[in-house]
């Protein structure tokens, strides 16, 4: 299971690339827009949370790492969102830099863009429908919960042991594996949705 785990991480390790690509691949083809400039934001801030992760998981910090799983989606949520709103993508990118929050935006419908609408949403997506599940396990890891107790102790034949760690101990390997590839998923997804938007303007 370690060699599994030390694949899943070479793997969103390599997502580094694919992300710089896709970033210039957008400003190549539309060059210094407000929209650009959202979507490079939202890359810079994955590749350096893929790289975080990855830090903190070789260093058995699990439950340091297991919070940036919901920020990766958190990612991908917002970049959904701008294909959601009724504003066109620069007008919605440049009321996002602006300081306007997503949340508080509108569909065409007039309806809100919170997250649990644009979880809803985006899990009907042929690929996407682990963002439910993830959003939900993703902030007990933001939110002190339920996921911080079980994460600090373990039972073994009815014995109960835990205590304060400088490591993950009690984390299973299973557990490990599932958040290195929920993180690359969102990865991936970021460079979809990025992707969709590049042939959309190529197409014009």
């Amino acid at each position: 299971m370690e060699h599994e785990l030390k694949q899943y991480l070479i793997k969103l390790d390599e997502e580094g690339n694919e992300l710089i690509s896709a970033g210039k691949q957008l400003l190549e083809l539309i060059g210094m827009t407000e929209f650009s400039l959202f979507c490079t934001a939202i890359l810079n801030r994955t590749i350096n949370l893929n790289r975080g992760f990855i830090t903190l998981i070789k260093d058995s910090n699990y439950i340091a790492a297991a919070p940036l799983v919901r920020l990766n989606l958190d990612s991908l949520l917002r970049l959904f969102a701008s294909t959601q709103s009724e504003f066109d993508y620069e007008t919605f990118a440049q009321k996002v830099i602006g300081g306007e929050k997503i949340s508080r935006m509108k569909d065409k419908d007039k309806k809100q863009l919170r997250d649990f609408e644009l979880v809803k949403r985006l899990k009907k997506i042929k690929g996407f429908s682990w963002v439910d599940k993830v959003y939900d396990v993703g902030s007990g890891f933001v939110h002190l919960s339920k996921n911080h107790v079980k994460s600090s102790y373990m039972i073994e034949e009815e014995t109960l042991t835990g205590g304060i760690r400088k490591n993950d101990e009690f984390i299973s390997i299973e557990e490990k594996i599932a958040a290195t590839y929920y993180m690359t998923q969102a990865s991936i997804g970021i460079r979809i949705f990025i992707g969709d938007w590049i042939n959309l303007i190529n197409q014009k």
